[in-house]
This record gives C-alpha cells, sequence and structure tokens, in this order.
C-alpha cells in the first residue's frame, strides 16, 4: 500500500508566503483600478454639468449668477437643474421665496429640495456623507445635500477675494457672464472645480485628518483687508501661525448644492494650490480657497469650452489662478 505524502510545515510555510507576496502585488492594483473607475466617473459628472452650463448659456444668453442677495443666493447648480434632467427636483424650489439667510438655515419651502442628492454633483472618491446634519447659528440642525463640484468665482486675489462683488471668474452675485466675456478662452478658463465636503460641523480646535476645513473669520466689521491679512499667512508660507491665529473652523465646506453663499456654498476660487494644507479661508462673501480631492496627486476640474482637465497637486500657482481667471490676458503655461 502506497503512503500518503503530506506537506511539510516548511513547504506549508513557503506556500502562505508566496500567496501572501501574490496578494501584496494585487491588491495595489486593484486598489488602483478602482481609483481609475471613480476618476472616470468623476470626469463624466463634471463634463455633464459643464454640458448644462452651456445649455443655460445657449436658452438664458448667460451664465447663471449666484443670486442676487446673500438671502436669495441659490446657487448656479440650482440654476442648472432644468438643463441636466433634474426638472422635478427644479420644480420643489420656489426661486421667488427667499432661500434664507446661512446662518438661519433655509426656508421651509425649500427643505426638501435642499436634502435631496444630485447623484452627479458628488464625486464618487468622497468619503463624507453626501447627506449630513449641518448647524447653523440660530436656525437649529438642517439635513443638507453636499456638493463636490463648485463654480469659479475667481483667482481670490486683490479685490476679487469677494463674490460678491464682480470677480474675475466666471460668476458672483448678480453676474450676467456671456462666453464672450471669456476672453482668455473657454479652453483656458475653468467653470467648475472639486473641492472636499466637510463634515458640517464647527469645531474650536484644529480638524484631524483631513484636508483643512474653512478658517471662519466672520463677523460685523469684517472687510477685505481682514481677508488679506489671513492670504499673507499664505503668502509667507507660515502654516504655523496661520493655525496659531484660528480662532475657529467651519467643516460645512461642500455642505449644500442649493446655497451659493455661505461658509457651505457651491463656490470657489484658485488663491489655493490643489490639496493645499493651508485651510479654504472664509469671511461672509469673501473667500480663498483652492480645489480640493481625494483623488491622489490632484483634483478635477471642467472648463468653460466643456473639456475635462486634472489639475496636479505640484501645479505653478500663478498658472493654477491664471486658469481660474477670465480676462487677465496671461499665457496659461503648461501643468
Amino acid at each position: 500500500m502506497r503512503e500518503k505524502r503530506a506537506f511539510t510545515l516548511v513547504e506549508l510555510l513557503v506556500v502562505i508566503a508566496i500567496i501572501g507576496v501574490l496578494i501584496s502585488l494585487l491588491l495595489p492594483a486593484v486598489q488602483q483600478a478602482r481609483e481609475a473607475a471613480r476618476r472616470m466617473s468623476c470626469s463624466n459628472n463634471l463634463k455633464q454639468i459643464g454640458l448644462s452650463l452651456h445649455n443655460y448659456e445657449s436658452a438664458m444668453r448667460q451664465f447663471p449668477p449666484i443670486g442676487d442677495s446673500i438671502n436669495y443666493s441659490f446657487s448656479t447648480q440650482a440654476q442648472l437643474l432644468p438643463f441636466c434632467e433634474q426638472e422635478n427636483l427644479r420644480r420643489l424650489i420656489d426661486f421667488n421665496i427667499e432661500l434664507g439667510h446661512p446662518r438661519n438655515g433655509v426656508d421651509p419651502a425649500h427643505v426638501v429640495a435642499a436634502k435631496t442628492p444630485v447623484p452627479f454633483f458628488s464625486c464618487p472618491s468622497e468619503d463624507i456623507p453626501v447627506v449630513k446634519t449641518v448647524e447653523t447659528a440660530k436656525g437649529g440642525p438642517f439635513d443638507y445635500a453636499g456638493i463636490n463640484y463648485c463654480i469659479n468665482v475667481g483667482t481670490g486675489v486683490g479685490d476679487y477675494v469677494s463674490f460678491g462683488d464682480p470677480t474675475d471668474g466666471i460668476a458672483w452675485s448678480g453676474g450676467k457672464i456671456k462666453f464672450r466675456d471669456v476672453t482668455d478662452g473657454t479652453s483656458n478658463t475653468i467653470a467648475f472645480a472639486e473641492t472636499l465636503m466637510g463634515p458640517g460641523t464647527e469645531s474650536t480646535t484644529t480638524p484631524e485628518g483631513r484636508q483643512m476645513q474653512k478658517y471662519i473669520a466672520g463677523g460685523s466689521g469684517k472687510n477685505v483687508s481682514d481677508m488679506h491679512a489671513l492670504q499673507a499667512y499664505f503668502e509667507a508660507n507660515d502654516l504655523a501661525g496661520m493655525l496659531a491665529a484660528a480662532t475657529g473652523w467651519d467643516g460645512q465646506r461642500g455642505s449644500t448644492w442649493i446655497r451659493g453663499f455661505g461658509s457651505g456654498g457651491g463656490s470657489i476660487n484658485g488663491y489655493l494650490p490643489p490639496n493645499s494644507k493651508f485651510p479654504d479661508m472664509s469671511i461672509r462673501a469673501y473667500l480663498a480657497a483652492g480645489p480640493r480631492s481625494n483623488h491622489p496627486g490632484g483634483a478635477m476640474a471642467v472648463f468653460v469650452d466643456g473639456s475635462v482637465h486634472f489639475l496636479p497637486d505640484t501645479i505653478n500657482i500663478a498658472t493654477q489662478r491664471r486658469l481660474f481667471a477670465r480676462n487677465d490676458g496671461e499665457v496659461v503655461g503648461e501643468y
């Protein structure tokens, strides 16, 4: 009778080691494949938003503004809904009724719309829940559906730090920009760029983990010079000084697609490079922000011509700001 031969302990350990090596080689490939799929889906989302912007301009002969006041600050994204097959959701919004001041939440007429997610307004790489409860200063907690793709409100330099006034971007409060106003060329000007969603809550301590949330510096009497004082920390590359100066952190970044104004609204400028370690800075309608995403190495943006590009973390900040300016007359180099 032939004796059955079993694996020795050494042979078993070798097999286990080989399997372990194969798994360690396979997992990064799987992760890369998944991220490639997420990035492609993100690109498709931005293409759909860019196409809706073209359809809006064709019908209205201008790009959508960010409302016409802080109480009627409906986002450009909200106004694009009929042009991206979201007419049913659009019917839940009455643009003749105040959206409400950001510190008070939203008017009851808009509660249902505000908490309804739009699938292609959020990036598949986002790891924060799209619908979250957001604390407001006076109105109590509200459920909002967030957004990752924000309208370009300019470079954030000089007087363009305020998007309550005309900017060098393609939108501001009451703006009426047309294709002809994009004199730098539609292929050289960003329309929408990615941001990360915040957790929706405020904090008095420095946020941990994700790229920094917006630094709150609001209050009556604040003006452009106060924002420039905050921006000076970035210009001096003084992150420690910025963190020491921070008295509060706003986690509402990207928290609501329906609102244009406020810390959680769907607006962005190109002051900071992608995924900057410096926080986005916010004082009412004054903003110094930058693209952010969970894609390795950068963030996505759709340009006015409808093309989608990847903005790398290593982009020269001057080049990025030229991409956010529609009319600075500067030549855009490689990025």
